[in-house]
């Protein structure tokens, strides 16, 4: 058995394999981007614009890889006017591109907020349809969690009871968790971030990621909400997007944003407010040792 996997690596570093093209896949975020910048203004240019890319040398040298029957003119200008009418069609439902004349294309607001902030067209779709304007904290942060940039968070093989244990632990209670969702665990490590509560390993790695796209798509989220003249809606996204920065709830203690507070003695402060200030200077001087012994 070994000997069969050493072989098998060994093929891998010594022939080249042949790299194929992804760009049927996320087709629908180029044009959109194109159409935005103005590069793309009707069919004709997005046919033509694929001709330019790697899809296009790749198509003819392994057609059956991208399910083509022939490499002929005739195979390759139908499978990209199909692929370019399936693709305008699907970002024309979105709202994202409005295509006159069944020709000519021009970018929506939608189109253009997505492009800005480089985020999935089936994204803003789900934030567009699914905000309203009496929508609360435990539903931006659901909305916000299931972005399509979240789709490939993974779940780690004996995560899930961790990640149920978590859900037990937060402030917004989830209805009916599915622990295998990674839209679920996105959200789950948001309330945790917020909370201060302590993940380690590869859900604190995953974490990360989730943090790394929120604040973009908080922005987004604000955009959106901004032009349907949603003002305390846009409010509280703007709310979030500065519990991202500072990871605490907005409820919380200012004094949890300063080095070193935790909410024991941010209690303690509030309890006695004369003191707050030299206890905040008495923190910058001290050791950790001391830090501990005020608690």
């Amino acid at each position: 058995m070994h000997l069969v996997k050493h072989t098998y690596y060994m093929k891998f570093g010594r022939e080249a394999l042949p790299v194929e093209s992804r760009l049927q896949h996320f087709c629908h975020d180029n044009l959109n981007a194109e159409v935005v910048v103005g590069t793309i203004e009707n069919k004709h240019d997005a046919v033509d614009y694929l001709t330019w890319t790697f899809l296009y040398r790749r198509l003819t040298q392994n057609p059956n890889y991208y399910g083509l029957q022939g490499v002929s003119h005739s195979h390759l200008s139908d499978h990209l006017s199909e692929l370019v009418e399936n693709t305008l069609s699907d970002l024309e439902s979105s709202k994202c591109v409005a295509i006159e004349e069944d020709m000519y294309l021009s970018p929506l607001n939608l189109g253009m907020i997505a492009s800005y902030y480089y985020i999935s067209y089936t994204t803003i779709e789900r934030f567009s349809s699914s905000l309203t304007s009496k929508t609360k904290m435990k539903g931006l942060l659901e909305i916000l969690a299931s972005a399509s940039e979240y789709v490939l968070l993974p779940i780690w093989p004996g995560e899930e009871e961790l990640i149920r244990r978590l859900i037990n632990h937060q402030r917004l209670a989830f209805e009916n968790p599915k622990c295998n969702d990674p839209h679920e665990k996105a959200n789950v490590l948001l309330q945790a971030y917020f909370s201060r509560h302590t993940v380690v390993g590869n859900l604190a790695a995953d974490q990360r990621e989730v943090l790394l796209s929120a604040n973009r798509l908080l922005q987004a989220m604000v955009d959106v909400i901004s032009s349907n003249g949603w003002l305390g809606l846009a409010l509280l996204a703007m709310e979030v997007s500065q519990m991202v920065t500072q990871g605490m709830w907005e409820c919380d203690s200012m004094l949890l944003q300063l080095p070193h507070f935790t909410k024991e003695l941010a209690k303690k402060c509030k309890e006695n407010p004369g003191k707050s200030i030299e206890t905040i200077f008495d923190l910058v001087e001290m050791e950790d040792d001391d830090r501990r012994a005020l608690l």
